[in-house]
């Protein structure tokens, strides 16, 4: 592993299969690279389970791919992590998605199709016109029930064919949860892609 995992350093767990997701805190490191981790509240994991792990550092977020060794209440015990990831700031995988959702506002509805998506944002082709620096709001299913509640704001807003608009722009209200998800549901299609 490039990046050493540290102990009190805070993490977000989610399961390969998405069904949990969690924040713990590393309590102890040992000499083969595998670590103990407290979750803050209970949630279901079991022996041998993959699992992704989340965390801020420096150069943006890191992702760390793994199995679980135990489960004893709270504590994980995780193997060494077999996969890393940096995942920098301004550099989120960003993936195809060609998927239909409806935008709200207080005044209107604007249907439109988001043609890929990222942890930071999204880029989408609407039959309406939005205004740049304002915050619309919009729910989206990636996979699995995965549901996606989320405020954008139109970076850029482009008149591409009558009555058509390629709207390009940024999450700026997301839970870290679901822009967690996001990633982790790039990172998988971006390997389903490579392995075809």
């Amino acid at each position: 592993m490039n990046t050493a995992v540290v102990k009190d350093q805070e993490f977000i767990i989610i399961s390969s299969e998405v069904t949990n997701a969690a924040k713990g805190v590393v309590t102890e490191v040992f000499d083969d690279e595998s670590f103990s981790l407290e979750l803050k509240s209970s949630e279901r994991y079991s022996v041998n389970e993959k699992v992704d792990l989340f965390a801020v550092s420096g150069s943006g977020v890191i992702c760390l791919e793994s199995e679980l060794k135990s489960v004893d209440g709270k504590t994980l015990m995780v193997l060494k992590p077999f996969k890393e990831k940096d995942i920098q700031r301004r550099e989120y995988l960003r993936v195809e998605l060609n998927k239909n959702i409806l935008i709200y506002t207080d005044e209107k509805t604007i249907r439109a199709t988001v043609l890929d998506i990222s942890a930071g944002g999204a880029a989408m082709i609407t039959d309406t016109e939005m205004k740049k620096d304002f915050d619309y709001k919009f729910d989206i299913t990636l996979e699995k029930d995965i549901l996606i509640s989320c405020k954008f704001r139109p970076i850029r807003v482009n008149l591409k064919e009558e009555n058509k608009y390629f709207v390009s722009g940024k999450f700026t209200l997301i839970k870290n949860i679901d822009r967690v998800a996001i990633m982790q549901f790039c990172m998988k299609k971006t390997s389903e892609n490579q392995n075809k």
